[in-house]
């Protein structure tokens, strides 16, 4: 009865221990499953391994791809690195962390490539022992336990031993095994969450990489649109400055034509008027000093009225250069006479070089002194032309004209100088020189000069 009792008891202490082991290990596979740090993982999965079996030392050993986060090679005898260790005091750590790969051989042989787990009670008895290294720790007792993924890769080993012999159960072999399957699983999605993670960084380097490119640009873009927008506003300003200045051109133009057309025909007409009255009258009338009066007040209303038209029309000449020397030859020659000169700029598209300035006032000059000295007019307009492709000088009078032979070549006229100087003149620019007399009277001088 006693021997019965004896052996219940037995019983339930096993089954008591057993179910501490399987707690243990249940609370160990919870543990790993949050651990997501490959290095964190393995340290923890050692001394868990060390911890239920109670033995003095665990290590793990790993294939260098798997600590290097790549994917798993196929069997070869490539070396294994140590992951981690537990028990050690600090100079056996440092010791097994600078024996760099090891290869497997005596005892780790099977276990590293021959896809063996063994548990052995004392290693100086086992035939495949061949010694322990300089600085090692002196294990007699041994545990070793391969872990192999799904598709029977080698993944690593767990290496537990103790200095006493006989240390190790054959529950602990089989709790070891038990926590390498979980060990396979935990590492497997530390790896995925690893390689995750290293693709997240990848990506967030990928896409810092492009933002800062896309902010470089769009502060580009915006530079650009900056330029532009100052563009379209100067650009807005000039053309606001060009509107007001076609506006006030138009507005001065149409101020001219009015003077023109009324105020200038009106004293023209008073003038008229009063030299019939003039006619009408006795030499010694009392009246004669006061049409002779009303006369010049006319003409001289006339060559104000004729002056404002002409600043009212120039608003968008030179205020110097040629425009403003033929008009101070045409002022000239009517306030030293009794001609009714004007000047026209019919257009003014380029400012001409000053050789042909020089050579179109020269002309005028000429042309202008033989109408007051020869002509006998009483009218006289210089016109003006300049075009991008050549320019153009005109200088009319309703006088007699010229004779016909004096219209005969004048390059050998030797009466006429003047005309052959201006020819001469004309025609060192490329251009030439025309005169002829008017269908109405008057004789024509036409220059044109290429530019």
């Amino acid at each position: 009865m006693q021997s019965t009792d004896e052996s219940r008891a037995y019983l339930i202490e096993s089954l008591q221990q057993q179910a501490e082991e399987l707690a243990q290990l249940n609370k160990i596979a919870i543990a790993l499953t949050s651990e997501l740090n490959l290095q964190r993982l393995l340290q923890m999965m050692t001394d868990a391994a060390r911890k239920i079996t109670a033995a003095e030392y665990a290590a793990f050993f790993l294939i260098p791809e798997v600590m290097d986060q790549t994917a798993l090679p196929a069997e070869t005898k490539a070396g294994f690195s140590l992951a981690a260790i537990s028990g050690a005091s600090e100079r056996i750590a440092a010791h097994f962390r600078h024996l760099g790969t090891v290869e497997g051989i005596g005892i780790l042989y099977p276990v590293f490539w021959q896809g063996m787990s063994i548990i052995i009670d004392d290693v100086l008895q086992d035939p495949r022992y061949q010694g322990i290294p300089r600085g090692h720790i002196p294990v007699r007792s041994f545990l070793g336990v391969q872990l192999r993924t799904r598709e029977g890769t080698i993944l690593g080993a767990f290496l537990i031993g103790d200095t006493h012999p006989g240390r190790f159960s054959a529950r602990q072999f089989e709790l070891i095994e038990a926590l390498g399957a979980q060990a396979v699983v935990a590492i497997h999605n530390a790896q995925l969450v690893a390689r995750e993670r290293h693709a997240m960084e990848v990506y967030a380097a990928h896409l810092e990489h492009e933002v800062r490119e896309r902010t470089a640009e769009l502060e580009r873009r915006n530079q650009d649109l900056s330029v532009f927008a100052t563009n379209l506003q100067h650009l807005h300003q000039e053309l606001t400055e060009v509107q007001k200045r076609q506006m006030l051109v138009e507005e001065r133009s149409r101020i001219a034509q009015e003077l023109h057309d009324r105020v200038q025909q009106t004293l023209f007409t008073i003038g008229l008027k009063a030299d019939w009255a003039k006619e009408q009258l006795a030499p010694d009338s009392f009246l004669m000093p006061v049409m002779r009066s009303i006369k010049q007040l006319a003409a001289l209303g006339t060559a104000q009225v004729r002056d404002a038209i002409f600043a009212l029309a120039s608003v968008e000449l030179p205020e110097e250069g040629l425009v403003k020397m033929l008009y101070t030859l045409i002022h000239d020659l009517r306030e030293s006479t009794s001609i009714e000169a004007d000047l026209v700029v019919a257009e003014w598209a380029v400012a001409p070089p000053a050789d042909v300035e020089m050579t179109f006032l020269t002309v005028a000059q000429e042309a202008l002194s033989n109408v007051r000295r020869h002509a006998h007019a009483t009218i006289v307009i210089v016109t003006v032309q300049v075009m991008h492709e050549q320019a153009m000088l005109v200088v009319q009078d309703n006088g007699v004209g010229l004779l016909p032979q004096a219209l005969q070549p004048y390059n050998n006229n030797l009466v006429h100088l003047g005309l052959r100087g201006m020819r001469h003149r004309i025609e060192e620019l490329g251009g030439n020189l025309t005169l002829v007399n008017g269908e109405d009277g008057g004789l024509i001088v036409k220059a044109v000069v290429p530019l």
